[in-house]
């Protein structure tokens, strides 16, 4: 019996596990991001990052959000049960309801940068200012995200996990 080679096989393995648990919760966290926020985060304002870009607007109507939920849920765990499904919703649900005044803040400070730009004198102080509250902004909505995506993958299986993300990898390439 070989257990340098044994050890060595169980190291691999349990790297190879982390390493599909960490692209499954980038993979979700990806997803929820967009979902809540309606716009993917590109750090290409002039000089300023956490810039927005809208490509999507979500429902402002509480009744057609929910629909637009659970029509996610449908297309990206298919297979979840009916118990499942209601706690993802939730999750999400919540999710969006604290995003939605953080999204808010971004979209005024987006306008903010571009005032503080357009002014005949450049006040470096403001603007700086203004990227610091960003990255506080920016750093509380990953992390809300973050925590989203560790309560769903809670409520799903390892084999569900594994499913959706191999579903949301053949979405995102």
């Amino acid at each position: 019996m070989n257990t340098h080679h044994d050890k060595h096989a169980a190291a691999t393995t349990a790297t190879a596990a982390r390493r599909s648990g960490r692209r499954w919760l980038i993979a979700a966290a990806l997803a929820v991001a967009a979902a809540a926020g309606g716009s993917s985060v590109a750090g290409v304002g002039p000089g300023l990052p956490g810039h927005l870009h809208h490509s999507a607007h979500l429902p402002a109507d509480p009744a057609a959000m929910a629909a637009h939920v659970d029509k996610m849920i449908d297309k990206f765990a298919p297979d979840a049960s009916p118990y499942q499904k209601a706690r993802l919703s939730a999750i999400a649900r919540s999710a969006l309801a604290d995003l939605g005044p953080v999204h808010a803040q971004l979209r005024q400070a987006h306008v903010r940068a571009h005032e503080l730009l357009m002014a005949p004198a450049v006040d470096r102080a403001a603007l700086e200012q203004l990227r610091a509250e960003q990255m506080q902004r920016m750093d509380l909505a990953s992390r809300r995200i973050l925590a989203a995506v560790e309560d769903a993958a809670e409520v799903l299986t390892p084999e569900q996990r594994v499913r959706f993300a191999e579903h949301l990898h053949a979405h995102m390439h």
